[in-house]
């Protein structure tokens, strides 16, 4: 398992650099057949190759190359120097500032730092000083000294940008982590507005049907209204449960799933209103008219309609009780459905509820206005909204 690792860390460009180290070992290999087995040629071609080897895997082990590399140059110095024969300076020195690029590339500050002292430090006392220059003074050393410098400034401003461009990034995602979470809170805020608002137009009309149901039996005290009054309740609670559960299915299945909205649905909601002793006049379509609606109109518009519905006769029950007297009237306008809803009695106090706050913000939704305030002594609520076709969906 390591040897695959191995193979795929190493660069192409060090596998190119090690070929040319081979040709240098084959070259310096020749020197067994001028000098023969001795100490200082066979410690010369082993240096070369450990040389060899850690310019292959310069990018694999970084800091494990660097450190070889260096005391080989080190060792080889040495050699070179303390050799009877003259064993020439090898290419191979050129390791130096290879391995200096990559630390000072990849690695910590410091290790560019070190690199680069070292290799200035070494370059006085390496092989170098053989080398015949024409001018005496030993120019090659300067020349070394001026390749490490360039070396080390090249790949520690590349780490810099790099680094730089790191931060930036990571700001970059930063940011957008917290956009993306913002956005998630806001979604879910709406999410939990939206569910609120379809929990309370499912739940309040049907408790206020139950309620005003349930005050008239106990009041009258006899049976058989008492019996209708039960009837009446146990109609408006199996119709609350209903929806409840579409309501829970809704939110298990795909959250795309739009609510049916039936808006034959108005008519039982009319009925309910009636059966709990208010006296409500209708304006409603004829059920042809609603089967029409019911097929050309998108989701959001059926429902948002019968919710408005809802609420307001809900507010007609809860605020004038049995012996109100409503009006409902549903009607179209090119392209515009209007509900208004009306009634003679209004509680002078009422008690703070959502039902309208949901409302306004349904109807808002739907591109729509609505109008809820006192009418004389009684209450008016106007709703007006966009139809949205199903051909434009």
């Amino acid at each position: 398992m390591v040897r695959p690792r191995l193979m795929r860390g190493i660069h192409a460009a060090d596998a190119a650099l090690a070929s040319g180290a081979a040709v240098v070992i084959v070259i310096e290999a020749s020197l067994l057949g001028r000098y023969g087995p001795t100490w200082y040629v066979v410690a010369n071609l082993a240096l070369h190759v450990g040389l060899t080897g850690a310019l292959l895997v310069r990018h694999v082990w970084r800091r494990s190359s660097f450190i070889a590399t260096y005391l080989l140059l080190a060792a080889l110095a040495a050699v070179v120097w303390w050799s009877p024969v003259n064993l020439g300076v090898s290419p191979l020195v050129l390791c130096a500032p290879l391995s200096l690029y990559v630390v000072a590339r990849h690695e910590p500050y410091r290790w560019a730092v070190v690199g680069l002292l070292l290799g200035v430090a070494g370059s006085f006392v390496s092989p170098l000083r053989r080398l015949p220059d024409g001018t005496g003074v030993g120019a090659w050393i300067p020349l070394m000294v001026l390749v490490l410098v360039g070396v080390f400034l090249w790949a520690t401003g590349r780490r810099r940008t790099e680094l730089a461009y790191q931060e930036r990034l990571q700001r970059e995602l930063a940011e957008h982590e917290r956009t993306t979470q913002s956005r998630i809170a806001g979604a879910q805020a709406d999410e939990r507005a939206r569910i609120a608002r379809e929990l309370h137009d499912i739940v309040a009309h049907s408790l206020a049907v139950v309620q005003v149901q349930a005050s008239t039996g106990l009041a009258l005290g006899d049976p058989e209204p008492m019996r209708d009054a039960l009837v009446n309740v146990r109609d408006a609670s199996q119709e609350a449960l209903a929806e409840l559960r579409s309501l829970v299915h809704l939110l298990r299945e795909d959250p795309g799933t739009p609510v049916s909205g039936d808006l034959l649905h108005l008519k039982t909601l009319v009925q309910s209103v009636r059966d709990a002793g208010v006296e409500l006049e209708a304006s409603l379509p004829d059920a042809g008219t609603f089967r029409q609606w019911q097929a050309a109109w998108l989701a959001p518009t059926r429902v948002t309609v019968l919710r408005i519905v809802q609420e307001a006769l809900t507010n007609v029950l809860k605020h004038g009780g049995r012996d109100a007297q409503a009006r409902l009237d549903v009607a179209v306008d090119q392209g515009w459905v209007s509900v208004e809803v009306t009634n003679d009695h209004a509680d002078p106090q009422p008690e703070p509820g959502f039902g309208l706050i949901g409302l306004r913000e349904r109807v808002a939704l739907a591109g729509g206005t609505l109008q809820a305030a006192p009418q004389g002594d009684g209450f008016r609520l106007h709703a007006r909204l966009p139809i949205l076709w199903e051909e434009e969906a």
